[in-house]
């Protein structure tokens, strides 16, 4: 039989198969526990029920997670309790999987025992004995390497557009062999517990459409999938600006309702001719007591300014006078106690305040310089105190003498001053409180102000009468975005149509399939959007039952295409149980017609079934497991792991 669209350029053999796998229950064991053979094409691994045997829980699900542990998926023992079972087995707990697999055109043994990761080996030239007696040097990076190398960096683009998440090489493997616990309930539903997608509801038919083909270098689709991401975000954000409004509508309100005294109930402006209270009239009228308050103020102030400006001007000549006589004081008590620096520096002080005669003295209401009194002390100042600190030093009773109306006079200064200095100090602290006061008026009418001007812009705004310059800017970009993303999307459809062909090539393989179904007449492949959920239909629709049968069409009709060259699926593909997932023991049998040809080599299909192989497969039948004899189960005894959750 012919395969279904196959096209010229095809591949001969897959690109990923195994061709033996060994069970060690020890890395010293001279011999393997169990060793099966695989070939190319379709291999059976069949547990038939008998009345010694129930066809279950003899290890066809762990032989298909064993293929998956040397085919490194770290997820290879999740959903069930193999590998705990295996570890706590006293005979087995020591052991490891060996296999011999193919990666193109090269040739890996690789041993993996389940206890110790860091005992992972490979070779391409040692066989499995050699590795684990450690005569080669070890090449298990190299051959994880190899995997990514093949089916990972052969891809157009190696990350999922629209997430970015790094393809690896375990999600390809992941649709390669599915988890019979996931129970075929969607097509993208590869594993139980999850295939390790940052977003699951995308990333499996992006990956799909990748592997099949049907994305040229992929810079289309992530231009897409950005432009769409960029429009969304953008429209969040316009969202949110056309939202801002009301918000701080409110916000303000409240505001305005303390600092009115009012509640909701009162309307920001009056709406009819009979409605009195609103905001704005109340507002305008506490704006207008504030602009009286504030003239007021300022009247006063300018008032107490002035006065206490006067008290000032009659305290200047007093302070004059008050310097000149501790002057005088200081200089006698200088020379009485023989300080001459002292007496210079006061000196010079003295002719310093001269300066200040055109000033008025304070009690005669006279110019300092008409002071008889102030002129003579000047005059005294002035003269040689070399000559007088001799002569004064001679009578110091006569300078005691002198002091006694000088410190007289200071007094009197001294009681004159003191009620102008509180008044002036009296003065200064009501300025104080009136500036304050004015300060906080001033703050509460522009807050006021502020408070309605915003209220009238945002709900301007709200209601569509004005536009903010962010909103404006935000619609202008969001047009920009909407543009580039309908030229993406013209991008992304020239390209979806130069992959028209490829979907022709896997729709026949479908139809060629549907074709060995008696109660179908065609199948289809279709991954446009609104198919996302079933790409793979086969009609007339039959009942729901079906559906299972889809997928599984789907995964032959992929494999199938694998040959092709514009397919890179790897050429494996593992089906634990099928038949167990809804599907009569019939139909599986006529499924599987559609691979049993004798040009079946490009690939390796491993199914696993607890039926007896029908006529005409008994030669695909690669391992017979049964119930009857611990030698006839996978390990050659029971685990606890195999019953009821390892079929």
């Amino acid at each position: 039989m012919d395969t279904p669209g196959a096209t010229d350029g095809c591949r001969t053999k897959p690109r990923l198969w195994v061709e033996k796998l060994w069970i060690l229950d020890s890395l010293s064991a001279p011999q393997p526990l169990r060793e099966v053979t695989l070939t190319q094409g379709l291999n059976l691994i069949v547990s038939p029920q008998s009345q010694e045997s129930s066809g279950h829980g003899v290890g066809k699900t762990a032989f298909c997670q064993l293929l998956r542990f040397v085919l490194n998926d770290p997820q290879w023992s999740e959903g069930t309790s193999l590998k705990s079972e295996l570890l706590q087995n006293s005979d087995l707990k020591k052991g490891a999987v060996a296999a011999l697999v193919h990666i193109g055109e090269q040739r890996w043994t690789v041993l993996k025992p389940w206890q110790h990761q860091q005992q992972y080996k490979a070779s391409r030239t040692a066989d499995w004995q050699q590795l684990a007696s450690n005569e080669v040097d070890n090449e298990f990076d190299l051959y994880q390497a190899a995997l990514t190398e093949t089916f990972v960096n052969a891809l157009p683009i190696q990350q999922l557009p629209g997430s970015d998440q790094a393809i690896e090489w375990h999600h390809i493997l992941a649709w390669c062999s599915r988890d019979q616990n996931a129970r075929y309930q969607s097509y993208y539903q590869w594993r139980a517990t999850g295939t390790g997608f940052s977003l699951p509801a995308k990333s499996p038919t992006v990956l799909l459409q990748i592997l099949l083909g049907l994305v040229d270098d992929g810079k289309a689709l992530q231009g897409l999938e950005a432009a769409r991401q960029a429009v969304d975000v953008q429209k969040s954000k316009l969202k949110a600006l056309r939202e801002e409004p009301a918000l701080l509508m409110t916000h303000v309100r409240r505001q305005l309702d303390r600092r009115l005294n009012t509640n909701t109930s009162v309307p920001f402006r009056s709406t009819d001719l009979f409605e009195r209270t609103n905001l704005v009239d109340l507002a305008r009228q506490r704006l207008s007591g504030y602009s009286v308050e504030l003239e007021g103020l300022s009247g006063k102030l300018q008032d107490i300014e002035n006065e206490r400006q006067l008290e000032i001007e009659k305290r200047a000549p007093l302070n004059s006078a008050i310097d000149l006589v501790c002057n005088e004081i200081r200089q006698l008590e200088a020379i009485m106690a023989g300080n001459q620096q002292e007496l210079e520096r006061l000196i010079n002080d003295a002719q310093s305040l001269q300066q200040q005669l055109p000033t008025r003295c304070d009690p005669g209401n006279r110019l300092l310089r008409d002071c008889d009194h102030v002129v003579q002390r000047v005059q005294l100042i002035q003269i040689d105190r070399n000559r007088q600190a001799t002569e004064q030093k001679r009578n110091a009773e006569e300078i005691e003498k002198k002091l006694l109306p000088l410190n007289q006079r200071l007094k009197e200064l001294e009681a004159a001053i003191l009620p102008i200095d509180q008044k002036v100090s009296s003065l200064s602290q009501k300025m104080e409180e009136i500036l304050h006061r004015k300060v906080g008026v001033i703050a509460a009418k522009e807050l006021l102000q502020e408070a309605i001007e915003d209220y009238e812009h945002y709900e301007n705004v709200f209601q569509g009468k004005e536009q903010t310059n962010d909103i404006h800017q935000a619609e202008i970009r969001l047009a920009e975005l909407e543009t580039t993303l309908g030229r993406c999307a013209v991008a992304y459809e020239n390209v979806r149509s130069s992959v028209t062909e490829r979907k022709k090539v896997i729709s026949s393989i479908m139809n060629g399939i549907a074709k060995y179904l008696p109660m179908f007449r065609w199948g289809v492949f279709n991954s446009d959007d609104k198919f996302i959920n079933r790409p793979f239909q086969l009609g007339p629709p039959q009942s729901t039952t079906y559906r299972v049968l889809e997928i599984l069409a789907g995964d032959i009709a992929c494999l199938l295409d694998s040959r092709n060259e514009g397919s890179l699926h790897p050429g494996l593909l593992i089906h634990d149980s099928p038949r167990e997932a809804e599907m009569s023991e019939d139909m599986l049998w006529t499924l599987l017609n559609s691979v049993s040809s004798d040009d079946g080599q490009f690939f390796q299909y491993i199914v696993t079934t607890s039926t007896e192989a029908v006529e005409g497969y008994s030669e695909a039948v690669c391992l017979r497991l049964d119930s009857s004899s611990n030698s006839k189960l996978l390990f050659k005894q029971p685990l606890v792991a195999e019953q009821g959750e390892l079929n």
